[in-house]
């Protein structure tokens, strides 16, 4: 079968890191590889795939973006791809890439055993390397044509969902356990596999969204869906992001963030050196651009006493976290899901009309360059294979 393989160089490492975007694909450090058919371990399952996202955590391990003190989480080379639809037996199926005690053939861990599975302690330990799927030199991810899954982590899809937006699953269950992480009643709240809920939500007085790519726009629609009914506004550099917003549930959509707090009438004050600082502004705010200017203006976005959501990964550029001392801003941080998050995410999708209209391309894999060069040059909203 076919597959893109991720085999790490630290010499195209450097080189994509400082030239960004600028970097050309067929440099990077991945090449469409014949490879064997996937073993099926126990309990696990043999899917075919439909369709599998490009994800910025993908473009941050390739482009070099990623924080070097993850690495020993991960195992390569790899197959990459964690947003994944696929196909078991003619039905259709949503992955969940998480590879914990369960996967590994370990007894539960604390965090396991409470649910929250994507913290699991043993993440780079047991039966296979580090990683989840997409991540993991043992397992391949979806950029291929074929793959295995954990049968606990398959989720059959209802039939009036598109694949265009089943194959969202994965990042809109990110920004469902981001969404409960900040604002869930009793939070930290343990969960089981076994007693999956939704929890009750207690919302800021309005929200901004800071970022309108993949994971901004969910968090736009994910907010609607869940019942938030305050002012809700979106910081979009785009018109078509802008357009989806909109759609999607914001009630007004701002170029900059900075326009974003001077209509929340907050005040601006200049110190030395240039530097700016702001009193007032949003109850909460959504940090979805994953970009280090992104967090820094989210910091100073967030009224006093408020709490920002850090749904992006802004790596290892520095900041300043005067704000969070300062202004008494409250940040959580939030990466994937637990078992629940994901399941619920599943059982949300048929309200989630709309989502599709992000999917702007679909590439073959041996089309992987074209593919790269669009999702890094933001030429659409998401990128996706279809092997």
């Amino acid at each position: 079968m076919r597959g893109l393989l991720f085999t790490p160089s630290v010499p195209r490492y450097v080189a994509a890191k400082l030239l960004g975007k600028r970097y050309p694909p067929r440099a990077l450090s991945l090449q469409l590889a014949n490879l064997p058919e996937p073993e099926r371990p126990p309990g696990f399952e043999r899917l075919k795939v439909r369709l599998a996202g490009i994800c910025g955590s993908d473009l941050a391990l390739l482009y070099g973006k990623q924080a070097p003190t993850l690495s020993g989480m991960f195992s390569f080379p790899a197959v990459l791809g964690h947003e994944i639809l696929a196909e078991l037996g003619g039905v259709r199926v949503v992955v969940n890439p998480v590879l914990a005690c369960l996967e590994r053939g370990l007894p539960d861990c604390p965090a396991c055993a409470r649910g929250d599975d994507h913290l699991c302690l043993n993440v780079a330990e047991g039966n296979f390397g580090p990683g989840m799927l997409g991540f993991c030199k043992d397992l391949g991810g979806g950029w291929a044509q074929r793959m295995v899954a954990h049968r606990e982590r398959i989720f059959p899809i209802a039939e009036g969902v598109p694949d265009e937006r089943a194959v969202l699953t994965e990042p809109a269950a990110v920004v469902l356990h981001g969404l409960r992480q900040a604002w869930g009643e009793g939070r930290p709240q343990a969960r089981s596999r076994a007693n999956p809920h939704t929890q009750r939500m207690d919302w800021p007085a309005q929200i901004l969204v800071i970022g309108a790519g993949t994971i901004g726009l969910l968090a736009v629609k994910m907010l609607r869906v869940l019942g938030f009914q305050g002012p809700l506004f979106a910081v979009a550099r785009h018109p078509r992001q802008a357009e989806l917003a909109r759609l999607f549930g914001a009630n007004q959509v701002f170029p900059s963030t900075q326009e974003a707090q001077q209509a929340a009438r907050a005040r601006r004050y200049r110190g030395i050196l240039g530097s700016v600082s702001w009193r007032g502004g949003f109850e909460g705010v959504v940090e979805a651009s994953g970009s280090p200017a992104g967090l820094q203006e989210a910091s100073w976005a967030v009224r006093e006493g408020g709490r920002v959501l850090l749904l992006g990964a802004p790596a290892t550029a520095f900041h300043d976290f005067s704000p969070y001392w300062f202004r008494e801003v409250g940040l959580i941080g939030s990466y994937a899901y637990g078992w629940d998050d994901f399941a619920q995410t599943v059982g949300l999708l048929p309200e989630m009309s709309g989502v599709e209209q992000m999917v702007t391309h679909q590439f073959a894999l041996e089309a992987w360059p074209e593919a790269i060069k669009t999702a890094v040059r933001r030429r659409g909203i998401k990128v996706v294979f279809r092997p």
